[in-house]
Order: C-alpha cells, then sequence, then structure tokens
C-alpha cells in the first residue's frame, strides 16, 4: 500500500486501544480474579475501586504484578507498524487509550517500537467505557469526536467510543463467532492491512451522509 492516502478520505484522528488491539496479550485474568478474590467476568478495575481503601493496595499490587509480566512477554501485532507509519504520514492525528496502567504501557509500546502521539493510561482518567480519556484527547487535539474513530477489541471500547461521541472500530481477529455486543462496532476488520481500506470505504460513507 502507498505511504499514505487523501486526507479527506480519513478522519481527524484514530485512536487506539493498547492490548489486544495494537500488541499481543497473554494476561490471565482467570488467576488473576483467583488471587484478588474478584469475580470471573466482573470488570476487576471497577471490582478494586468498591474495596476498602486497606484492601486496595495489595490488590492494585498484585494487578501490577500481573500487568508487568505480561508487558514483558507482549509482541507487536501483525500490520500495524505499518498501519501507523500511514495513518501518521497522512497528518491524522493518533493515540492509545488503555485500561493498562503507565508503566505497563509503556513497556508495551517500547518493546513494540511503536510511536503514537499521546497515550492515556487509567492514572490519567476513569478506565473505559468511561469517555472521559476520549474526550480529553479530542479536547487537546481541538477535533470534534465525531472526526475521531477508536479502535478496540473489546466491548468496553466500543462502548467507551459512543460515550464520547466518537465511530467505534472493532479489531475482530481471534473471533469465531460474534460476541453479543458485536453490533457497536460501526465497522470491523480482523487483520491490519485491511484497516485502511476499510476505514476509508466507512468514512466515505460518513461523509457522504453528512
Amino acid at each position: 500500500m502507498s505511504d499514505s492516502v487523501n486526507v479527506k478520505e480519513l478522519p481527524k484522528a484514530v485512536i487506539f486501544d493498547l492490548d489486544g488491539t495494537l500488541v499481543t496479550s497473554s494476561l490471565d485474568f482467570v488467576l488473576l480474579c483467583k488471587e484478588t478474590g474478584c469475580v470471573p467476568g466482573q470488570d476487576i478495575l471497577r471490582y478494586v475501586e468498591d474495596l476498602p481503601e486497606h484492601e486496595q493496595s495489595s490488590v492494585k499490587a498484585t494487578i501490577h504484578d500481573h500487568e508487568m509480566r505480561d508487558a514483558h512477554s507482549s509482541e507487536v501485532i501483525a500490520g500495524v507498524p505499518e498501519t501507523l507509519l500511514k495513518l501518521s504520514n497522512s497528518f491524522i492525528k493518533i493515540g492509545v487509550v488503555t485500561r493498562n496502567s503507565i508503566p505497563a504501557s509503556q513497556l508495551k509500546l517500547d518493546r513494540s517500537q511503536l510511536r503514537v502521539g499521546r497515550v492515556l493510561a487509567r492514572e490519567h482518567a476513569p478506565p473505559k467505557p468511561s469517555p472521559d480519556a476520549l474526550l480529553m484527547l479530542a479536547d487537546e487535539w481541538q477535533v470534534d469526536p465525531k472526526h475521531c474513530v477508536y479502535v478496540g477489541d473489546f466491548r468496553y471500547d466500543l462502548e467507551a467510543a459512543h460515550n464520547a461521541g466518537m465511530h467505534a472500530a472493532w479489531y475482530a481477529s481471534g473471533y469465531s463467532s460474534q460476541p453479543e455486543w458485536a453490533h457497536l462496532a460501526h465497522f470491523d476488520f480482523s487483520h491490519y492491512d485491511d484497516f485502511i481500506p476499510t476505514l476509508v470505504a466507512y468514512w466515505r460513507k460518513v461523509s457522504a451522509g453528512a
């Protein structure tokens, strides 16, 4: 694919989730829940917030240990560097909003040698599906949320995009069947070779209906 595309065929900003979207993650949530007392399937970050203060520090330490071990084993997902380069060469603002911690996020980005404009982790704003971090980036960039796309691999990502008034893109790799929240995606793709063409086709429809 060429190094850039017509900027009129793309949104002004594309924001990505990190784990499972730009880099791999092998975080064992079953084990993490067992060690922290969180019910499997429950939002573990919300679980921590609801704990008494005297219990939070040890649970946060356990989560931190798991995240850092995961960060040391993460790898960049195929096609991501080329996609980010093409977006950058097209003068599209690029950012990352993740529920991960700052140290783990930075380690993953360093290991994968990915360069993104801005990274907001859970220390910066309430975690997804809250839209706060997404709206912080849009405000910082002075870009209307309706001109932004948020890309993620899980329901919290798609919900956050909707909550922020942004377009939701689902990275569907690894799903053998559609989850019940798949309808939240404005468009989906399974390999980064397809991301730019799919984004362009979607944005043309958005622009035509504006």
